[in-house]
């Protein structure tokens, strides 16, 4: 049953992000929001959700009442079962991304832990997440704003 349940959530999500690009190209709203680099060891948390083709990390949209910070807590939270301090969380990039046919204005936050965390997914909205190396994420189908943060953050990485 739990299949079933988790399959028809995937279809609802992939139906609420084609609306929300109907919206986008018609209205091209300006948009804030956050996804954060976790990372250990050199590598990167990447996520796949189950509504876009492209890899992911773990962020989303800011509600009007949150700094930053927590956006990227409570999204840490929500996609991968990872809970932080806010304040653990430290600004890294910032970029304006277009590509959604709105001008999505993305703060990015930073987390090095010392081990690797237990990731826990819902298969609803992400299917997949795991650290991976910055050289094997650069060759992997990533989202266009974290290809930009992943690049800001070679030199500092390597």
């Amino acid at each position: 049953m739990k299949r079933w349940v988790d399959a028809l959530a995937r279809t609802g999500y992939r139906a609420a992000y084609a609306l929300a690009r109907v919206y986008w190209l018609v209205r091209h709203p300006r948009t804030q929001g956050v996804f954060v680099g976790v990372w250990h060891e050199g590598r990167v948390l990447l996520l796949q959700n189950s509504y876009k083709h492209q890899l992911s990390m773990p962020g989303g949209g800011m509600d009007a009442h949150e700094s930053p910070a927590e956006a990227g807590a409570r999204e840490l939270h929500e996609e991968v079962g990872v809970r932080v301090d806010p304040a653990s969380l430290r600004p890294a990039f910032e970029t304006v991304g277009t590509s959604e046919n709105k001008e999505d204005h993305v703060r990015f936050l930073e987390l090095d832990v010392d081990s690797e965390p237990s990731l826990t997914i819902d298969d609803r909205e992400v299917t997949w997440a795991a650290f991976i190396d910055l050289d094997t994420a650069l060759r992997l189908p990533v989202s266009p704003l974290v290809r930009a943060y992943l690049e800001h953050a070679r030199p500092r990485r390597k």
